[in-house]
Order: structure tokens, then C-alpha cells, then sequence
């Protein structure tokens, strides 16, 4: 019998939620202070984005589609991170995203490589795209480029300088 998607999510989530009190409880006993626990989101919003910490409403956002392609990996890196913003947040007030402060609660409380950027393949989530050319190669720009094109936006290549154009 295989499970319902509904217990699966159920399943994923209470696994999620596991690893964020397991953060938590790092963090604690580090600082030696207690955090309250933050709003834990498992969104089906198709984006290029794993996670996303929102300090001042306490939450927790995670990208359910790289959880479930990837979820030993997502637990082990993109929960942490999200987790040390707002540890960050709570410690040091409004520091750089990945500055210093954040930096070193990955190393330091969590034993975590400090990376900002998630490795995921965002093919299934990446849209329409679209093809533009300039001196030296073609470009995609995304949906929300494009349009912004259409309105009278300008995007230059950052090899050559000169500007994007529509190709085809």
C-alpha cells in the first residue's frame, strides 16, 4: 500500500519541523537563551527560491517541490540557513544576510558549510523564458524580465556592455 499525498506531505512536514527544533535547540544551548519556535511553511508555490526566513513575522518558508526532490540534502542544508536568520535576527538585530553574524552561526552553532546559494535543479520550476542576443552571446531572461522589457526596461550583458535585444 503505497501512502496518499496527503500523508506524505504530512510526513515531510513533521520531518521538517523535527530539523528546524533540532536547529533551535543548537542554537540554545549555544546562547544559552531560549528562541521562541517560528511559523513553518511547506509551500507548493513553484519557485527558483529553496527557503526564505521572514524575521519580522518569525516564519519559516520552504520550497516543498526541492524537499521532496532532494530531501536529505534539504534538511541537511537549506533548513539551517533559513534557521541561522533568524537566530541572527534574535542575537544581533538587522545584520547582512550573509554576513559575518550569519557566517558564523553556520559554522560555529550549526557545523554547517556557511553556502548562500542551494545547488537544486530549478528546471521544473525556472517558467517561460525568453531568447535575447547581444555582441558576444544570447541571453534568456525570464517572464518577468521580458515584461519589464516590454515596458521600456534596459538589460546590458556584463561581458560585453552592450544591450539585450530581442532575438528571433
Amino acid at each position: 500500500m503505497t501512502p496518499s499525498s496527503q500523508q506524505l506531505n504530512a510526513q515531510l512536514y513533521d520531518q521538517l519541523n523535527q530539523k528546524v527544533e533540532h536547529y533551535f535547540q543548537l542554537a540554545e544551548a549555544f546562547f544559552k537563551r531560549n528562541y521562541p519556535r517560528p511559523e513553518v511553511v511547506l509551500s507548493a508555490r513553484r519557485s527558483k527560491v529553496a527557503g526564505s526566513a521572514n524575521c519580522s513575522h518569525w516564519r519559516l518558508r520552504f520550497n516543498q517541490h526541492f524537499y521532496q526532490q532532494q530531501p536529505e540534502q534539504f534538511l541537511a542544508q537549506t533548513v539551517p540557513h533559513e534557521v541561522a536568520h533568524l537566530i541572527c535576527h534574535a542575537e544581533f538585530g538587522r545584520v547582512a544576510p550573509h554576513g559575518k553574524q550569519w557566517q558564523a552561526v553556520m559554522q560555529t552553532v550549526f557545523n554547517c558549510p556557511p553556502q548562500r546559494t542551494h545547488s537544486f535543479d530549478t528546471t521544473a520550476v525556472s517558467g517561460q523564458q525568453f531568447d535575447y542576443r547581444c555582441g558576444c552571446q544570447q541571453h534568456k531572461l525570464s517572464i518577468r524580465r521580458h515584461n519589464k522589457v516590454l515596458r521600456g526596461a534596459q538589460y546590458a550583458c556584463r561581458r560585453c556592455g552592450e544591450l539585450l535585444k530581442p532575438h528571433g
